[in-house]
């Protein structure tokens, strides 16, 4: 009986010290990694910093492989989800053509908790900290003009800063393209429609749906949900990627593990913030200010207009064939209509045709 003891004790000793000699070894892996990818390139920029803008600061790394090259600013969606946690190894792969500027929005990702926000910004808050952040960005890198480029609720905010402000910028690349909630919503209500005809319960939801209602009530939620379950792709980061997205979370040069699973949504006091921010989740606060930018009757651009869909994204708030009608409405110096084969996120997740189309965008302003 002892023996049999003293057999176990020790394997549980050589188990134990197999474990903590592999936290180690993914520790070390994880500072190793960090700074490798924390290097400057040569003759490029690598510079991280909270950016004085609109009265508060502001989180952004700059990165890029010339300084020579043109600037790309990138707004990430929500509003209230910075994207910084992961999005560097994806902003990287532009960095041939761009210095590209991963920015973390008023309030939010590296912002909280030091410069937590007490209520969500307003939309004239948003375009202001837009052309602050811009402002900041011509002279700090001594450009005449930069490029914008906005995903999902960021493709809408880019949108209106270019329709504002087009002297400040060369072009805007929107991802995912927000248009409309009511238009997107009966759009998705069409769709949905065709696609429940030969399924009675999920037929009957798709008519109830009330595209005039900005902010759902619980029954319109749970529609909503439903019908998104059944017919609406939803990307799953992990898998549909064309990076290596575990090796880019665990090596990400600008973030704490604290910050990553904080974003991840591991953190119910910041979960909570971000939905006290947005009105819960129905979003009460965000949406009717989303709203409040929308592009619908808005198609007169100065900046040549790019326009980047997955071929999956049917949603409620975002429909590609809505993209698509808006897209061919607006009359812009250049334009053109990129597709990207899945949902809402897959524009930024297929890097090799993402970084293709945003070379072919460089390439014109060049030769322009």
């Amino acid at each position: 009986m002892k023996k049999a003891i003293k057999f176990t004790g020790k394997i549980l000793l050589g188990l134990l010290i197999i474990l903590v000699a592999a936290i180690i070894i993914l520790l070390v892996s994880r500072l190793i990694g960090k700074s490798v990818n924390g290097k400057t390139p040569d003759g490029g920029i690598n510079e991280t910093m909270y950016a004085d803008i609109n009265g508060t600061k502001q989180w952004i790394n700059i990165y890029g492989q010339d300084k020579d090259n043109p600037v790309l600013l990138y707004l990430h969606g929500g509003p209230g989800t910075a994207t910084s946690w992961l999005d560097w190894s994806i902003l990287r792969t532009l960095s041939d053509d761009y210095t590209v500027v991963s920015w973390d929005q008023r309030g939010f990702g590296h912002n909280y908790p030091d410069y937590a926000e007490d209520e969500f910004p307003t939309a004239e808050m948003f375009l202001q900290d837009g052309l602050e952040m811009t402002d900041f960005l011509r002279e700090h890198l001594g450009k005449d003009k930069i490029t914008l480029f906005g995903h999902s609720w960021g493709s809408v905010y880019a949108s209106n800063l270019a329709l504002e402000y087009p002297e400040k910028y060369d072009a805007c690349i929107a991802i995912s393209l927000m248009v409309d909630m009511p238009e997107s919503k009966a759009m998705f209500k069409e769709w949905a429609l065709e696609q429940s005809v030969n399924d009675p319960e999920l037929h009957t939801l798709a008519e109830k749906i009330d595209p005039s209602m900005i902010v759902v009530d619980e029954e319109q939620a749970d529609i909503l949900t439903n019908l998104d379950e059944k017919y609406n792709y939803i990307d799953d980061y992990f898998k549909d990627a064309d990076l290596n997205l575990y090796a880019a979370l665990w090596f990400n040069p600008n973030c704490t593990l604290i910050q990553q699973m904080r974003e991840m949504g591991m953190s119910r006091k910041y979960v909570d913030y971000q939905l006290k921010l947005i009105g819960g989740e129905r979003c009460t606060t965000a949406f009717p200010m989303v709203q409040s930018l929308s592009i619908k009757d808005r198609t007169e651009y100065k900046v040549p207009y790019y326009v980047i869909v997955g071929t999956k994204d049917h949603g409620s708030i975002n429909m590609m064939e809505e993209a698509e009608a808006y897209f061919e409405k607006v009359d812009a110096p250049d334009k053109e209509l990129f597709y990207i084969d899945g949902g809402h996120v897959a524009p930024l997740l297929k890097t090799n045709e993402l970084s293709e189309y945003v070379h072919r965008i460089a390439e014109k302003a060049k030769n322009s």
